[in-house]
């Protein structure tokens, strides 16, 4: 089969791969890929930036091994491991070749002291597919049966279905605290902050405000329900009046923006340190703050910690992943209104065949774009 995989320790080197269909372990199904899109953390792997550096490094033991790479996806079970019970929450769904399923890209161990409490998504000794072992960007690949979820191919059609993990995200961010009647101001509208705009939406916000760098992102922001939007230009990374007087500027937009309510929930989706900041000082005192962005450094500094977090009253929440199974059945819902699947639709720009994964890696680094698919297989 043919697959993309990430070869040695530095930007870019990925290759396309001549590489044997997996076996199907015995608590594992196979499935034929149908659609793949491209997640900020494959950008992360592709610019070979810090924050997935060392993790790649350590389970491909410095690349002795290269890794196939990507982790949002779906296909077609062709098949499913003698061991399999079924899917979904107790395994109580029944799993048969020939059906349309997606995959929680998180793979649990089940008895740390998170999952024994049902903390999954923040299990301490999970595997990330597409990171810790193969991936999805591949013709076949085969996961755990717990990671497998069924598809109503009738109401999900496949460039939907394989971006039901990315979208999980954002239910999972979006829902964490109740949006409805809510002022929710999104920085970073990338994949997953227009994602969450249309589930905040969808839950009822009163108000949805917008903040990026890139114009193209922003009028996708406005067409899946954003009420405002606001273009940033950060000063360099060296000027720091430059950069505090942008934050302030953005700021005093926000306050316009939402007046007469403030800002009660603020996702930061974008990782920029500058936004962090931003998002804290933006945030109403006994607001929520919900940090999903992956910045490129280790270490982030607060300008004004006390002032906006402790003095504020500010509630810091960090969104990793999805609630298993929780995030999965809300999901569910969501796609299976007409609606949703139509703003979600709007999100994906591009649609490349495999073989012109270059291609694809481009459109979403060059941020022009929201969610970019590769077309694995055709039928």
């Amino acid at each position: 089969m043919k697959a993309i995989r990430k070869t040695a320790p530095r930007p870019g080197a990925l290759e396309w791969a001549e590489v044997h269909v997996p076996e199907c372990g015995p608590g594992e199904v196979l499935v034929r890929v149908r659609a793949a899109s491209l997640c900020g953390t494959d950008a992360h792997i592709y610019s070979w930036d810090g924050s997935v550096r060392d993790m790649i490094l350590t389970t491909t033991d410095n690349f002795r091994r290269p890794r196939i790479i990507g982790h949002e996806f779906c296909g077609e079970v062709v098949e499913v491991g003698r061991e399999v019970r079924g899917a979904g929450p107790g395994a109580a769904e029944p799993i048969r070749p020939g059906q349309l399923v997606s995959a929680e890209s998180h793979i649990v161990c089940g008895a740390c002291y998170q999952c024994r409490r049902g903390q999954f998504q923040v299990c301490t000794g999970e595997r990330i597919i597409g990171v810790h072992r193969d991936g999805g960007f591949a013709e076949y690949i085969a996961i755990p049966a717990a990671c497998i979820w069924v598809n109503d191919p009738a109401l999900v059609p496949v460039e939907v279905a394989c971006v039901e993990e990315p979208f999980g995200n954002a239910v999972h961010a979006a829902t964490e605290y109740d949006p409805r009647g809510q002022c929710v101001v999104i920085f970073g509208v990338g994949p997953i902050g227009l994602f969450s705009i249309i589930v905040a939406s969808a839950f009822g916000a009163e108000r949805i405000i917008a903040v990026d760098t890139a114009a193209f992102r922003l009028d996708l922001a406005s067409r899946v329900g954003a009420h405002t939007t606001l273009l940033t230009a950060p000063a360099p990374g060296g000027d720091a009046p430059g950069r505090a007087r942008e934050r302030e500027r953005i700021v005093g937009l926000i306050r316009d923006a939402a007046a007469p309510f403030e800002a009660d929930l603020v996702f930061e989706m974008s990782g920029h340190t500058d936004a962090i900041d931003t998002a804290l000082r933006a945030a109403r005192r006994g607001g929520k703050v919900l940090l999903f962005g992956l910045p490129k450094v280790q270490a982030v500094t607060l300008e004004r910690y006390a002032e906006d977090v402790i003095f504020g009253g500010v509630t810091l929440k960090g969104i990793v992943g999805r609630k298993i199974y929780d995030t999965w059945i809300r999901t569910r819902e969501l796609v299976s209104r007409p609606d949703v699947r139509t703003r979600i639709r709007a999100v994906i720009t591009d649609t490349i065949p495999f073989a012109r994964y270059e291609e694809a890696f481009q459109k979403m680094i060059g941020r022009e774009s929201g969610k970019v698919v590769l077309r694995v297989s055709q039928d």
